[in-house]
């Protein structure tokens, strides 16, 4: 029986959404089993893994080959843990024996690159640069009043600062928990000097877009896009997410929440919804070719798509690895395929293999 590993960091991460996968996997033929990259003994290349049992509602401890499929949903930080798991994870995309669902994407500035390339999609992108020093940093607030530093690295807006240029004085509110943090600096020197510290880590330079609806709330459209059982592109998931009155982003807010995407449509003016429904098919038609054709297979994206007051259509980032939540509580006609699609795809893979006449040694 083929077996389908989903791979993460923590045993606890999305424990809910792979419960459901495991109780899915039996429909499918598919065996699954949950791991971390750490739980592979490189001695016996055996994987210390856990397996469902529906009976019980338990995860039991079992001890597995590598398994021939791998839905990875690593997500990495500056701990020691990230630091040790993705040396692993890169060999595991080497392994002869195993295959990933999708390989993921790079850095966020390669990926914007790979976008614009596109001629599609370069009408959709905000502009964007490196943020290579503080000098550059001033000189675009000079000239736009207001800025977006975001993180190369990263997703769920952790690490995202706004910035703001009021007179001589420079502020820079961004998220720490579930607190908003503001820094004023009235002086240019001070404020190199914390430029300096924050752009020892790779950051891009993005222009500032007004996402407030008509009732001060910062709304942006998140699409989720999947393979099908055909190794199509489809859209299987819309929902918005809302953050505090009058905010500025909507990933600068812990307390964001996500907001039905046809409800959130009905309160947009009735001439721009049609326009809006074209665009978001565009951009979602475009992406995936875009990317898979320079970085490889994919499996899966998250694409967020935000609405600006003068009706423009923008994209703000592309995610390999979304998360499932929202669009589990906001699109409940889509739950099952969103549980079923791994398989689907899977199933595809493997027949895939057949006819090119490869299969585990």
């Amino acid at each position: 029986m083929m077996t389908l590993g989903f791979m993460s960091l923590s045993h606890q991460h999305e424990k809910a959404y792979a419960e459901e996968l495991a109780k899915k996997a039996s429909d499918y033929g598919i065996g699954f089993i949950r791991f971390t990259p750490l739980d592979i003994s490189p001695g016996s290349m055996l994987v210390k893994a856990l397996t469902y049992h529906p009976k019980s509602g338990q995860w039991n401890e079992v001890e597995r080959e590598i398994p021939e499929l791998i839905y990875d949903r690593c997500f990495y930080g500056r701990n020691q843990q990230s630091k040790k798991a993705k040396p692993i994870v890169e060999w595991l995309k080497k392994y002869p024996k195993t295959e990933f669902l999708g390989l993921g994407l790079p850095e966020k500035w390669t990926v914007y690159n790979a976008l614009k390339a596109d001629p599609v999609l370069q009408a959709y992108l905000p502009p964007t640069s490196l943020a290579a020093s503080a000098q550059t940093v001033l000189r675009r607030l000079a000239k736009e009043k207001s800025c977006i530093l975001k993180p190369a690295y990263g997703s769920g807006g952790r690490g995202i600062i706004h910035l703001e240029l009021s007179g001589k004085t420079v502020k820079a509110a961004y998220q720490v928990g579930k607190h908003k943090q503001i820094k004023s600096f009235s002086k240019q020197a001070s404020f190199e000097t914390w430029c300096k510290k924050v752009l020892q880590h790779r950051y891009l330079l993005q222009t500032f877009l007004d996402i407030q609806d008509k009732d001060g709330y910062p709304c942006d459209i998140r699409l989720l896009l999947q393979k099908n059982g055909s190794g199509e592109w489809e859209t299987v998931g819309k929902t918005v997410r809302r953050s505090y009155q009058h905010g500025l982003l909507t990933n600068l807010a812990e307390d964001s929440e996500s907001v039905s995407f046809d409800s959130w449509l009905s309160n947009v003016p009735k001439k721009r919804q049609a326009v809006l429904l074209d665009d978001l098919d565009t951009i979602a038609n475009a992406v995936p070719h875009a990317l898979e054709s320079g970085h490889g297979p994919l499996f899966e994206l998250g694409l967020d798509i935000c609405l600006t007051k003068d009706g423009k259509v923008w994209l703000l980032d592309v995610n390999s690895k979304p998360g499932k939540k929202a669009f589990l509580q906001y699109a409940p006609e889509n739950r099952e395929l969103l549980y079923k699609g791994p398989f689907e795809y899977c199933s595809f893979l493997a027949e895939s293999r057949d006819k090119k006449g490869v299969g585990r040694k």
